[in-house]
């Protein structure tokens, strides 16, 4: 071989490489399954009421499959994509329920690519994300309490865009645009915009903002949305309907133990008189580490509803209290039992109990 082939070849293969460290692709998720004995509040004569012995997916987190890339523009500026799909590793069905079941009437099923489906630009300035994405409440719900996104055990997630929460959107929006800003000393915000498109006006546009603020064991936040539109799996809003949903949190890290506490309200208007409610919400917990690879949770939220504006529902109190064990296999793998109490204040209706047991992987 002479030496300008040789030469070509280097440069070839250099170029090869200088491509290949600037465009990443990776394949992700996390898997959680677990089981128990299952019991919520309602009628003893309720499905909900009735205790079930089940193998149930997402009781920890909500169990998806990702796959996302990241190119290097150069001069700072960066371009990607996420696309996540929701899954039920308990009978390998996608989304997160089915559509129309007598647990779920009337609410259409997820769209495939549920969690997320977007693409963003991203800079020293921030970053603006077009597409399917988290909504900024339910990032903030997230980020202040030990359960995080926990759907089946987090008293927080529960009680507002779980099945017993008021929000009439999702943890996800359909159609928006968001820009966060980059860590300014401790500093973010971000503000979501999701439009309604809808040529009857029916389903409006919504928006969303957040700030946060962390500076070492400290952290405070809060977070404010408008609803007036809603996608899959939530029923769409009818004209005139809308929510604000906002709330506050902190958090404080000891070292022996890591503190929480949330405080949000719903306000809904333009409904039928059933939901003619206004909540307000708190969440207090803890988390305490007892081994290097083993920490104890604890969380106990309540809700209170009111009717206003006409409204017929009585006034409802709601409380859940989970405590749990989670420990670490390694740093993907993770086993945990928690205790879960449900109660609901109204006429007749009586507590559910129950004890779960789980394995979780991310991958």
């Amino acid at each position: 071989m002479s030496i300008r082939k040789f030469a070509l070849s280097v440069l070839a293969l250099s170029a090869a490489a200088a491509s290949q460290a600037q465009s990443s692709y990776n394949v992700y998720g996390v898997v959680d399954l677990s089981v128990g004995s299952m019991q919520l509040s309602g009628l003893p004569t309720a499905a909900d009421n009735k205790r079930i012995t089940k193998v149930d997916g997402n009781n920890m987190v909500t169990s998806y499959l990702g796959f996302k890339g990241l190119e290097d523009l150069g001069g700072g500026l960066k371009a990607g994509f996420v696309l996540e799909a929701f899954l039920r590793p308990d009978t390998g069905a996608s989304g997160r329920s089915d559509a129309n079941t007598s647990v779920t009437p009337n609410v259409p099923a997820d769209n495939f690519w549920g969690r997320a489906a977007n693409v963003y630009l991203q800079n020293d300035f921030g970053k603006l994300t077009i597409g399917r994405q988290g909504n900024l409440l339910f990032s903030h719900v997230v980020s202040y309490n030990p359960f995080a996104g926990a759907f089946g055990l987090s008293p927080a997630v529960r009680l507002t865009f779980g099945k017993w929460g008021n929000d009439r959107g999702d943890s996800g929006w359909s159609n928006a645009i968001t820009y966060a800003t980059p860590n300014l000393a401790g500093f973010t915000g971000s503000v979501s915009y999701q439009a309604g498109e809808d040529t009857t006006q029916s389903e409006r546009n919504s928006y969303a903002l957040s700030l946060n603020y962390a500076n070492g064991p400290f952290a405070v936040g809060g977070a404010w949305q408008t609803v007036r539109s809603a996608e899959a799996p939530k029923v769409n809003l009818t004209q005139g309907q809308r929510q604000n949903f906002g709330m506050i949190s902190t958090s404080y890290d000891f070292g022996v133990v890591k503190l929480f506490g949330q405080y949000g309200e719903f306000s809904n208007s333009g409904y039928a008189t059933t939901l003619r409610i206004d909540t307000q919400l708190y969440q207090l917990g803890a988390s305490v580490p007892v081994t290097k690879a083993g920490k104890v949770l604890l969380s106990y939220g309540e809700s209170k509803e009111k009717p206003v504006q006409g409204g017929t529902t009585p006034v409802t109190k709601h409380r859940i209290t989970t405590l749990a064990y989670d420990h670490f296999l390694s740093k993907r793998t993770d086993v945990y039992a928690a205790v879960m109490v449900d109660k609901e204040q109204l006429a007749n209706y009586e507590s559910g109990t129950s004890v779960v047991f789980g394995l979780r992987h991310a991958f």
